[in-house]
Formats: C-alpha cells, sequence, structure tokens
C-alpha cells in the first residue's frame, strides 16, 4: 500500500490534511470514511503558484469533492499507482508547464473580478455569462469539454470508431469545414432519441436517435442543428450560467480545474431556450445548403417523430427541450423556400442505411 499526502475538499471535509492510497481501482480516504471508485475521478491541473494536481469526484448528491497531494513526492506517488484508467487524463499533467503562465492570468482576474460584479449589478447575471462566454478562449473551452468526456467515458457505452461513427463523422466533417473548431464525434450506446454538443467541439449521437433515421439526410439534419450550438457557443454559455460568479471568472483567466467535475456532470443535460433553438436550426439548414445538401431530411425527421409520439404522452428526449415541432416545421418550411438550392443534393450511401442504423442498439 502506498499513501500518499493530500488536502481533502468538498462537503466530507473542507482543506483537512489526510491520508489516501489506491486499493486497485478504488480511491480510499481511511479518515474521512471514502472509497471512490476510479472511473469516477476526473484529473485536472491548477495552481497559482505552481502546477497542483487534482483529482475531482462527485457523490451521489452531485456535490464535487477533490483531493489535492501536496508535496511532488505525492504527485509522484499518484501518477504510479493509480489504476489504468486514469493514465490517459495524467496527460494534462504533462502539460502542466502551462500553468505557470497562468499567474499573470490569475492576477489580471482579478481585475476582471472587479469589473465583472460592476458589469454583473448593470446587465444581470445571465447577460453577464452571456458576454463572458464569448471572451473565453477556444483552447481554454476545449479543456471544458475534455473534463466533460472524461467523464462520459467513465460511464461507458461509448463507439469512438467503427463504421456507424464514421459515417457521424464524414457528415458532420462536411457540415464544419472550415470552422476554428476541431470536431470530435462520438456516437453512444443509448435508446432514448437524444444528440448533445459538449464545449469545445464535441458532438454526441445516441443510438436511439440513429435507428430512427430513415438516411444519411435526416442524421446530418440533426448534426446541423447541434454543431450551431456549438458554433454559436450556446453550450459553453449554458454551462457557464450554472456556475458561480467566481467559476465563471476562473474559466475567463484559462483555469478550469475547479469546475471539471462540475461541467462533467451536465454532460447531455443542457436545454436550450426557444430562441438558442430557433437559431441552431436556422444557421443549422444554413450550414446544409452551403455544404450542398438537400434540406429535406430537417423536415422529414422532425415531422416523423412528431407523428410517432401523437398520443404518446411524451416527446423523446431531444424532441421535448426544443421549440414547439408544428411550429418548428412551419418557420423550415418558410426558410427552405427563401433559400432555394439548385446545387443541394441528397446524400448518397451504398448499403442498407436503416440496417446499419438499427445495428447500433445491438453492439455491446
Amino acid at each position: 500500500m502506498h499513501t500518499f499526502q493530500a488536502r481533502l475538499s468538498g462537503p466530507a471535509a473542507t482543506g483537512e490534511v489526510v491520508l489516501a492510497y489506491f486499493d486497485g481501482a478504488r480511491l480510499v480516504v481511511p479518515m474521512a470514511g471514502l472509497e471512490v471508485d476510479g472511473a469516477h475521478l476526473v484529473v485536472s491541473v491548477g495552481g497559482i503558484d505552481g502546477p497542483t494536481l487534482y483529482l475531482n469526484w462527485l457523490d451521489d448528491n452531485g456535490k464535487q469533492s477533490s483531493l489535492q497531494p501536496l508535496t511532488a513526492a505525492d504527485i509522484d506517488a499518484v501518477l504510479k499507482h493509480a489504476p489504468p484508467s486514469l493514465q490517459q487524463q495524467f496527460g494534462l499533467w504533462q502539460q502542466r508547464g502551462r500553468n505557470r503562465r497562468q499567474v499573470w492570468g490569475w492576477l489580471a482576474g482579478l481585475t476582471v473580478l472587479a469589473v465583472t460584479l460592476t458589469l454583473a449589478a448593470w446587465l444581470g447575471y445571465p447577460a453577464l455569462t452571456g458576454w463572458l462566454a464569448q471572451q473565453v478562449p477556444i483552447p481554454v473551452e476545449q479543456q471544458l469539454g475534455r473534463a466533460a468526456l472524461a467523464q462520459l467515458r467513465s460511464e461507458g457505452g461509448l463507439i469512438e470508431s467503427g463504421p456507424v461513427q464514421q459515417q457521424v463523422q464524414t457528415i458532420g466533417q462536411r457540415l464544419t469545414k472550415g470552422s476554428p473548431y476541431h470536431y470530435r464525434w462520438i456516437v453512444k450506446q443509448d435508446p432514448t432519441v437524444n444528440a448533445f454538443a459538449m464545449p469545445g467541439g464535441i458532438i454526441v449521437v445516441h443510438t436511439g436517435l440513429l435507428a430512427r433515421t430513415d438516411n444519411p439526410d435526416e442524421l446530418a439534419a440533426v448534426l446541423a442543428h447541434e454543431v450551431q450550438h456549438v458554433e454559436q457557443r450556446h453550450t459553453l454559455k449554458k454551462m457557464m450560467g450554472s456556475l458561480g460568479l467566481a467559476a465563471v471568472v476562473l474559466v475567463v483567466v484559462g483555469d478550469v480545474s475547479s469546475v471539471a467535475a462540475t461541467i462533467a456532470h451536465q454532460v447531455g443535460s443542457n436545454y436550450f431556450s426557444r430562441d438558442l433553438e430557433e437559431e441552431a436550426d436556422r444557421r443549422g439548414l444554413q450550414a446544409l445548403l452551403r455544404a450542398n445538401i438537400a434540406p429535406d431530411g430537417m423536415l422529414s425527421f422532425f415531422q416523423k417523430l412528431a407523428q410517432n409520439q401523437q398520443g404518446a404522452g411524451t416527446l423523446p428526449a431531444w424532441l421535448s427541450s426544443h421549440p414547439a415541432t408544428t411550429d418548428r416545421i412551419a418557420r423550415l418550411r418558410a426558410l427552405i423556400r427563401q433559400q432555394p438550392c439548385p446545387a443541394c443534393r441528397p446524400l448518397q450511401f451504398a448499403g442498407d442505411w436503416k440496417s446499419l442504423m438499427a445495428g447500433t442498439t445491438r453492439q455491446p
């Protein structure tokens, strides 16, 4: 057993120094009576005076805790004896030299905080967080996305290669050509009809949604919509809006360590306002037209879901958080009439699309 000293923060303690160790895949903190599955840990790196390693997790009530190894020897013990599931996340530590440059960022952050508090009183919190989200550099936004993806991976069921994922990626790349984001396309083994965007350009599509598409054009419509939540920074704004003001300022100056676990906990649970959904529809349609993809799939997919749910009492998860379907379809029809695209063509697929997409629900 290789113990290390660390500072524990969270519901169980407020900064106490404790002894901890890894027992196989579990992190054990005897003094606090804690045992945490390594799959639920999110690694982050921060610090003002120098690089600091954190192990973050959420309890059953969604409250965040973190463990900060105290010395270089303690950090070495964590790196050497942590379970294999954490090794990929330790790549953040290899980039720790960047954090030294954050010292000046933190000092500047004090000034930003003072200005922010003044703006908060004038603009109100929602408008302020929207403005602050626009100030976040894309590399910082990508760090948030990686933290969320690490948590999603720990839950299992992700398909990041293979013929179905490749189809999602191929269509997605066509829709995002020229974007400042480097997109990642992931399929999640989940029977619900859902798709969502994470900060930094990570798009996740559930197998339940894929199985409901009849052709590549319908999948392209879903991806075009979700991509616009990234391009217009809707996802980033929504996530930052759920954080406290101090945490928002930390993100703006480039330190995501203190919010990594909280951001990860929000994966897939974003619900946008009617205005933002309408913007994603409108800009998603424009993305389809720029890519010369026939926009009919956007109409047919929404119509099919709405018709299939008549009398069922509830709509699919992906649709229920969006504007009223009939209004949405009417607006899209009007936009398509206003923006004819003679060069647009249906996407071609050599094979049985329905069989390929339905097969995702049977993968292990």
